[in-house]
């Protein structure tokens, strides 16, 4: 199993752990009773008790819970339990101890991207002479690229014995020497060496830049039509220019990220309800559509599975703002006044303070 997978899989229990974390600390800060602690659902794998307590892991990774005492309604609770269970603590305490779990995620997030930036950095927009790509066929036939020998990661540092000094110079030889061959030096594996390299022929749309036809190396092209452009054309991308942080700008960098990532999350969670009762992920639920729910999207597979291929590409930084991304929205989707997430309690509490009379939570369970 790809590394990133389980990479996934570890940030999801982490995530889970802390959240669990954010309840319990806080009830027993309170004085709540709390009686279990576990990470994950199903069987039982390990479990000890300390104090009045058990701790344990569970054998599936999909949540986790704490118990306090009188938080399901048809639990019997012993007279000496009265005073610590949820129902007779006052609702500004049960509204903490609520809001704790979700409330962990941004720290989460936050020191997630804090990695992310120190360690992997982002791209600053511009791109660099180093190859992310090198396109093997186009319109059917071998890319010029292809048919010289350019390899993954080579580094053009110079062209025809003039230096390169970014992207954008190496962009314009290319354009501007179409069916024109070139010596093109670059840096592969600690060594220099020269690629000789027979440009394309090509044809551009001059507003979008997306390529419309190709001629071989040494052929003609057709004319191009109104708005389009003739140009050379090799067949090779740029990687991005990565800029990492201090732990100054990292913080600056990070609080907007976090602040992006939450808007638009609140701004999805529509969408996510819109998709499950009428759309992709209904569709994959029910066996109508063509990808399981596992492998959509939302699913833990298709999610880690994603991550195995950004890590099989060395995406780290992508990899861990995705683990952000995750746990906000996770985050916020939990404080959705539905039973039985946390916002769903939450929505009690606050109708209790409102209206001032005690609501039957058994009312509330479906049947």
């Amino acid at each position: 199993m790809n590394w990133g997978i389980w990479l996934f899989i570890v940030a999801i229990l982490v995530v889970v752990m802390v959240h669990e974390a954010g309840h319990f600390s806080t009830a027993k800060f309170f004085n709540f009773k709390a009686t279990q602690f576990f990470v994950g659902f199903g069987p039982t794998l390990f479990s000890r008790t300390k104090g009045e307590t058990e701790y344990g892991l569970k054998a599936l990774p999909l949540g986790g819970f704490v118990k306090i005492v009188g938080m399901n309604p048809y639990e019997e609770i012993s007279p000496e339990d009265e005073s610590r269970s949820y129902p007779n603590k006052p609702r500004w305490q049960r509204a903490i101890v609520l809001v704790a779990g979700s409330a962990t995620h941004w720290p989460v997030a936050f020191v997630t991207l804090m990695i992310a930036a120190m360690a992997f950095g982002y791209p600053t927009g511009d791109a660099s002479n180093q190859l992310s790509g090198v396109q093997p066929e186009a319109f059917g036939q071998e890319t010029p690229a292809a048919v010289a020998g350019f390899q993954l990661d080579d580094r053009i540092v110079a062209i025809d014995g003039d230096e390169t000094g970014n992207w954008d110079d190496v962009r314009a030889f290319i354009r501007a020497h179409p069916g024109d061959t070139a010596t093109f030096t670059v840096e592969r594996d600690g060594s220099q060496e020269d690629v000789q390299a027979q440009l394309g022929t090509g044809i551009v749309d001059e507003q979008t830049n997306e390529l419309l036809a190709l001629a071989p190396a040494g052929e003609d092209v057709r004319s191009p039509a109104e708005g389009e452009e003739e140009v050379g054309y090799l067949g090779v991308g740029p990687q991005p220019e990565i800029e990492t942080f201090g732990f100054g700008g990292a913080i600056v960098h990070t609080g907007e990220r976090v602040w992006d990532i939450t808007t638009r999350s609140v701004i999805g969670i529509p969408q996510v309800f819109a998709q499950v009762f009428n759309g992709d992920i209904f569709n994959a639920l029910s066996g109508e559509g063509e990808r399981s729910a596992e492998d959509s999207p939302i699913g833990i597979v298709g999610a880690s599975g994603i991550v195995g291929e950004l890590a099989d590409r060395g995406e780290y930084t992508n990899i861990l703002e995705m683990i952000a991304a995750f746990t906000i929205f996770v985050g916020l989707m939990n404080l959705l006044p539905l039973p039985p997430l946390d916002g769903g309690h939450l929505a009690v509490v606050a109708y209790e303070a409102i209206s001032g009379k005690r609501v039957d939570i058994r009312k509330l369970i479906p049947v």
